[in-house]
């Protein structure tokens, strides 16, 4: 599965007495569409809690110990909203995950009810209530919907952003708005469906389109012999579409002044390809198009007719916000790029394009919500667990446990030094010498206070690598100078390359929607990324965290799943692999780089300020 199928994280659920019957039934509603089915469900976790000793009371061993201290440890059980898509084709087996990971036995789901929701609750009702033993009871579409937008924009942070492309700070949250209404929602999923809310209660479809997400799906498919939807957006995401359509400079040799119209913008999706026929091979040597261009052309056109037509709608109801839901963004660049470039454009920047990051769960939201209230109608609190969502790629549904497989990790501790990280950083910003060539001087010569490289250098001249998971920290030099040169070695070796950053932000890391966009920029000048990133040799897989510190134990599943298969683990920067991971063992090449930036953690390393780690480990 790609990074996108993750965009949506698990939301942390009040304590269970809140819903109190819950604990004697799995509780989990469905929204079947006619493109993808999703399952919202809800879990007990069993987590352990670290609580690190104050400074002044060590132990004289932990004194001694240049890892970090740690008091101990709580275990505490959290409960979590969880969420999988399956292509609706694959009912069955999202019907059998169901059964195999959320109905404990038959008897206990007797007289219970299972809500249901969207075009395919209907279709399948029968289905359903066979092959699981429930009553199905079918829930409004559009009710579940914007119940669950709602639940979304008043209790999770930052759930709703806008993009502003040239700014400095690209995705820019919206905090919770107890003001809503009135909006336009506009929902993309096989087809395009347009809300105007206007109050809790008062709502109404006033108009959609024919194409949508399924669309692009269907055409993709035909047009690029893509094998799925994540496949035709990596596609897309490598692409460039001035290949393919017509500029308008293309048909007046420049802007065209009398319009104003500037020369780089778009006149016609598809323009150039008129001129040439097309072959299985997509060779742009012999005059066809490369399918990543095509992809990219495709997805435009889409994305445009989608943004103009929401503009168009909000006009004409003197709406100035419109969220965007359903599964066709998920979380994409260029996609959202798209819907708002033609939404600006259009409104002339009056009506202004917000996106949501559990945007393809809204009706499955909703409509457990419905199941759950009917049970309990107390108030209630809400918060996002960013470290523990779900993913599933049909059919298997074996590939997703409640707990994924740590066998790659030994061991790991991980007290927090985020505050002290948080501090320095802001001394630094605030003396205004905070850049690469003032850190470049201020480098230690060897040999290093922690200083493995000659036996990294001499493992280098052994066989590559099959496959290499970096965790990625700041932005800046850091990823542009340092990691993707880096990146770039391990591909031409032939090495598999994970890239896994933050999934939100946190001080200077970088966040994976970031990572995306920086991808994006490099794969026009660089072809040895740009044909990794094509053939999936160069995978970016955002990590679960919004924190500068890395807990290994509760990372997203799909970037530990590919941890499990890797025989080299990258951990850099000073909060991943020194505040945590320093002591971490695993069970494939560890490489552990951090520059120590705080003066009191280098003293306990027995170093100064600007020491650098350099910590290469195999397998014992």
């Amino acid at each position: 599965m790609s990074e996108t199928s993750l965009y949506a994280h698990c939301i942390a659920l009040p304590p269970e007495q809140v819903f109190r019957n819950l604990k004697n039934a799995k509780r989990f509603a469905i929204d079947i569409g006619g493109s993808l089915c999703k399952l919202a469900y809800y879990s007990n976790l069993h987590k352990k809690q670290s609580h690190c000793s104050e400074a002044g009371k060590q132990t004289e061993d932990e004194k001694e110990s240049p890892m970090l201290y740690v008091a101990g440890e709580e275990e505490e059980i959290a409960t979590r909203l969880h969420f999988i898509k399956f292509e609706t084709k694959y009912i069955e087996s999202c019907l059998d995950f169901i059964k195999q990971n959320l109905i404990e036995n038959e008897e206990q789901m007797n007289g219970k009810n299972v809500k249901a929701t969207g075009s395919g609750s209907l279709k399948y009702k029968e289905l359903l209530s066979e092959k699981l033993g429930v009553t199905i009871e079918k829930e409004d579409e559009m009710e579940c919907l914007i119940k669950g937008l709602h639940f979304l924009l008043r209790n999770i942070p930052d759930e709703a952003f806008i993009l502003q492309r040239h700014a400095n700070q690209k995705y820019q949250f919206q905090p919770s708005d107890q003001n809503l209404f009135p909006y336009l929602l506009v929902k993309i999923s096989s087809g395009v469906n347009i809300f105007k809310v206007e109050s809790e209660t008062q709502y109404e479809r006033i108009g959609g389109s024919a194409m949508g997400g399924g669309t692009f799906w269907g055409l993709g498919s035909l047009l690029t012999k893509a094998k799925g939807f994540d496949e035709l957006l990596q596609l897309a995401m490598a692409g460039d579409h001035r290949n393919v359509d017509m500029l308008v400079k293309d048909i007046y040799g420049g802007a065209y002044s009398a319009t104003g119209l500037p020369e780089d913008l778009l006149a016609c999706h598809f323009g150039r390809t008129g001129k040439h026929s097309m072959d299985d091979q997509f060779s742009s040597e012999n005059g066809n198009y490369a399918r990543e261009d095509i992809a990219k052309s495709l997805l435009l056109m889409i994305s445009y007719g989608i943004g103009q037509m929401s503009c168009l709608y909000a006009n004409q109801e003197n709406m100035k916000r419109v969220y965007f839901g359903g599964y066709f963004i998920c979380g994409h660049p260029v996609t959202m790029r798209a819907i708002t470039f033609a939404l600006n454009y259009f409104s002339k920047g009056e009506v202004q394009a917000l996106y949501l990051k559990h945007e393809g769960y809204l009706g499955a939201i909703g409509a457990f919500l419905k199941g759950a209230e009917e049970d309990d109608t107390d108030k209630y609190q809400w918060g996002e667990n960013f470290a523990g969502s779900s993913g599933f790629s049909s059919p298997t549904p074996n590939a997703v446990a409640s707990y994924w497989d740590k066998s790659w990790l030994r061991h790991c501790q991980h007290p927090s030094l985020i505050s002290q990280k948080r501090t320095h950083l802001a001394l630094l910003l605030e003396q205004g010498n905070f850049g690469f060539l003032e850190a470049k001087c201020g480098l230690q010569p060897r040999p290093w206070l922690v200083d493995d490289m000659d036996a990294w250098l001499e493992r280098l001249k052994g066989p590559p690598h099959k496959r290499v998971v970096i965790f990625v920290d700041n932005s800046g030099a850091d990823i542009i100078l340092g990691i993707f040169p880096l990146v770039r070695e391990f591909l031409k070796r032939g090495t598999q390359v994970i890239l896994s950053a933050n999934s939100k932000p946190a001080l200077n890391d970088i966040t994976h929607y970031e990572l995306v966009i920086i991808v994006e920029r490099i794969i026009t000048m660089d072809e040895t990324i740009r044909t990794a990133l094509y053939e999936k040799q160069l995978q970016l897989i955002q990590n679960g965290s919004g924190s500068p510190c890395l807990d290994l134990s509760r990372i997203d599943q799909t970037i530990a799943a590919c941890c499990e298969e890797a025989d080299l683990i990258i951990l850099e920067g000073m909060g991943r692999a020194i505040h945590t991971n320093y002591s971490a063992c695993f069970s494939c090449e560890c490489l552990k780089l951090a520059v120590l930036k705080n003066k009191w953690l280098a003293e306990r390393f027995g170093g100064d300020m600007f020491s650098i780690v350099v910590k290469y480990e195999v397998v014992q």
